[in-house]
């Protein structure tokens, strides 16, 4: 949606009070007038009061420990880490960094079929392409 005369920031900020909810919408609107005036502020604030460091490092490490249960389907397994990854979105992993995290906590057997569907080559692949 554009509205003339108002830059992205401008209208992300004005619909975060609809997004939040209890906890999170006080601390909103205890926070001085004008403390927060871009969208990267707003995340940063809101980051370091929801999110703090040891929080965002304990996640990241739950990422990297993230591994494929015996007889878990493929498909289940690649959900849930997805499923994962959007719950905590500011984990500030690359993308290549977590196709290494998916592939190497794939089970044996997972992992040579993978391999055989992408011709011996599924870490040469380009992240960012299906």
């Amino acid at each position: 949606m554009r509205i003339p005369r108002l830059g992205d920031d401008a209208v992300r900020l004005r619909f975060v009070p609809f997004s939040l909810k209890d906890l999170a919408k006080k601390w909103l609107y205890s926070l001085a007038a004008d403390s927060v005036t871009t969208w990267d502020d707003f995340v940063k604030t809101f980051l370091k009061k929801f999110y703090p460091i040891h929080k965002t490092a304990l996640i990241r490490k739950n990422i990297l420990q993230f591994k494929q249960e015996p007889s878990e389907p493929f498909w289940r397994y690649f959900e849930q880490f997805k499923d994962f990854l959007a719950q905590y979105s500011h984990h500030g992993m690359e993308k290549w960094r977590q196709c290494q995290i998916l592939y190497d906590s794939l089970d044996y057997q997972t992992k040579i079929l993978l391999e055989m569907m992408c011709q011996g080559r599924f870490l040469q692949k380009d992240e960012n392409k299906g």
